[in-house]
């Protein structure tokens, strides 16, 4: 009996023994020797097939070993893609998606912030309140800058716990007149922030502050990016055999498809582009078919409990306006802020406040921007011009309102469609051309074929340039649900090709065009992760030969319509007279 009791023990201490090294390794994850290196398919441009170099096609594939480290998607699933054509890498993983590293202009960690369990946004919002610094006058006139403070208060009117990192905007306006202007606001990361005002015209204005998301909305939202950098949204390339289709799925990383089956890769380096696709069974990659967006075809559930109550309705932001004394103040008229504007040139800084509406019309602060009042004076600026608009449908507003306002008839090339080009209009008398095209995936559209998707980068290098010639930019709405890291890969290859065309062609005006802010799901895009985007392209063109239109400002500073994604037509007007105003200056 006492044999049998020892050799039982020893099994036990054994068996302990084994469980616990199996822990350990487990804790310590696989080591280095263990760790497949996912092979390179063809890059295409949606077209022919090549074969990227060795170089190219380890900076476009190694980033997976990172993302499997940092997100709910395991290494072995990435392991199980067979990419056709493949070529061997032996280049270094450059991670795209870091769990480690964030964006410090814009995340803060929290100052004692509430227990998240009772934390709502809309109580939060009721604490929160302005009052002007303590230093301001009792009169104000044109040209002065006034400041409000704003923290949590009791009802006891004592200061109480803020958040650090919060997301604010802050405006001035009269609505009688339609005139408005935004504010600069301060986080002083300890609890206590400010919204700084130009007072830009006279009469009764009012002082807005409102809060768009808590830090805690904004930690749940970078939170659900690390978890789900590229299964948010899913795309497919559809093919046509015969009366019969053929659907694979698209994305600009295979891992999310979580399949075995081989992979197309079209992604393109030189244009910082990466996508790829199921590959069809019996069908080239390098055949044509439709790209479309799949509604409802990515991560259903990516909130978790309760975090719901942290968004409005539909997970968009709140936007609650932040009670305060004054709300309102007489601005007595003084400084013509308008007198002496320089010429509008490329290359112009742009202030923080860099312009205010007035009966509607938006007024620059960087330069003497232009109106026109009639169809003539369009075209007399537009004379000779050709006009290459390429991005998103924000950008093809601009593409429509020049159509309309020239009384032009607008073309898309064979199997294009309008959303995405390519289209041209002309005015063969006044030798105006508009050419418009939307960028490479993503994108989320209706079908549309393969063969009319280009990379910018790509269709920048096409353009020979000249001194009538103008590039009009924008790109960040597809991105949104993605990593910053994947769109900054992006514009800093548009970046790279600007550079080209204005080595080759100095001459040529290149226009970009920023971000707009919109409601929506704010998981998925909407005002902070645009905001976040719009940030990392002003870093990436600071400095550089282009003009700025920037369409955040001409959105925010206006209080007579709702933030939508497609501004409304007299916002459009405003940013289209503004890029003329460098096409034809003053």
């Amino acid at each position: 009996m006492a044999k049998r009791r020892a050799r039982c023990f020893f099994l036990v201490i054994a068996l302990t023994a084994v469980l616990g090294c199996l822990f350990l390794r487990y804790v310590k994850g696989p080591s280095k020797m263990g760790v497949k290196k996912v092979v390179q398919g063809p890059k295409t441009t949606h077209g022919k097939a090549n074969t990227p170099t060795e170089k190219e096609a380890g900076a476009m594939s190694s980033h997976l070993n990172e993302i499997a480290r940092t997100t709910k998607y395991s290494l072995s699933h990435v392991n199980k893609q067979n990419p056709v054509s493949a070529t061997k890498t032996t280049q270094e993983p450059k991670p795209i998606l870091s769990s480690i590293t964030t964006n410090k202009s814009t995340i803060s960690p929290f100052n004692k912030t509430p227990n998240k369990s009772e934390f709502t946004t809309e109580a939060y919002a009721k604490r929160l309140k302005f009052s002007l610094e303590s230093n301001s006058g009792a009169d104000f006139t044109v040209g002065d800058t006034i400041r409000v403070v704003f923290m949590a208060k009791d009802q006891q009117n004592n200061a109480v716990t803020t958040n650090i990192g919060d997301y604010f905007r802050a405006s001035i306006s009269t609505l009688e007149t339609k005139s408005g202007a935004v504010g600069t606001i301060t986080d002083h990361q300890n609890g206590t922030y400010a919204a700084a005002f130009r007072l830009l015209w006279a009469g009764e204005v009012k002082i807005k502050v409102q809060l768009v998301l808590p830090r805690q909305a904004i930690d749940v939202i970078e939170r659900t990016t690390r978890e789900h950098p590229f299964d948010k949204v899913m795309f497919r390339k559809r093919y046509l055999v015969g009366r019969d289709t053929v659907d694979t799925r698209c994305n600009v990383d295979p891992v999310v498809f979580d399949s075995a089956a081989p992979v197309c890769n079209y992604s393109d380096p030189h244009a910082g582009g990466r996508w790829y696709c199921e590959k069809a069974v019996n069908i080239p990659c390098k055949t044509s078919g439709y790209h479309s967006y799949i509604l409802g075809g990515g991560a259903k559930v990516v909130l978790r409990p309760g975090e719901e109550k942290l968004f409005g309705r539909r997970n968009n932001a709140w936007r609650l306006d932040i009670s305060g004394s004054p709300s309102t103040i007489t601005v007595k008229k003084g400084l013509d802020v308008l007198a002496r504007r320089r010429r509008c040139m490329p290359g112009l800084a742009t202030p923080q406040i860099n312009g205010f509406y007035q009966q509607g019309v938006w007024n620059s602060l960087v330069c003497n921007n232009r109106h026109f009042s009639n169809q003539s004076e369009w075209r007399e600026c537009l004379r000779g011009k050709t006009l290459h608009l390429m991005g998103d449908s924000t950008i093809r507003q601009w593409y429509e309102h020049l159509v309309k306002v020239l009384n032009l008839t607008d073309t898309a090339l064979p199997e294009a469609t309008h959303q995405t080009g390519p289209s041209v209009a002309q005015d063969p008398v006044n030798n105006i051309t508009l050419k418009h095209r939307t960028h490479g995936p993503p994108i989320r559209t209706s079908p549309t074929n393969t063969s009319n998707l280009k990379y910018i980068a790509n269709a920048i290098d096409d353009i020979k340039g000249g001194p009538n010639d103008v590039v009009g930019i924008t790109i960040w709405s597809h991105f949104t649900a993605n990593p910053v890291e994947l769109y900054r890969e992006r514009v800093e290859a548009i970046r790279a090709a600007i550079r080209r065309l204005q080595q080759r062609s100095p001459e040529t005006l290149v226009v970009i065009k920023s971000a707009n802010t919109f409601i929506g799901n704010e998981v998925n895009g909407a005002d902070w992760l645009a905001y976040r985007f719009d940030l990392v392209m002003r870093e990436l063109f600071e400095g550089m030969d282009v003009v700025l239109v920037d369409a955040w400002e001409m959105t925010s500073a206006q209080q007579w319509h709702e933030d939508v994604i497609h501004p409304t037509s007299d916002i459009i007007t405003q940013e289209v007279e503004f890029l003329c105003s460098f096409i034809c200056p003053l």
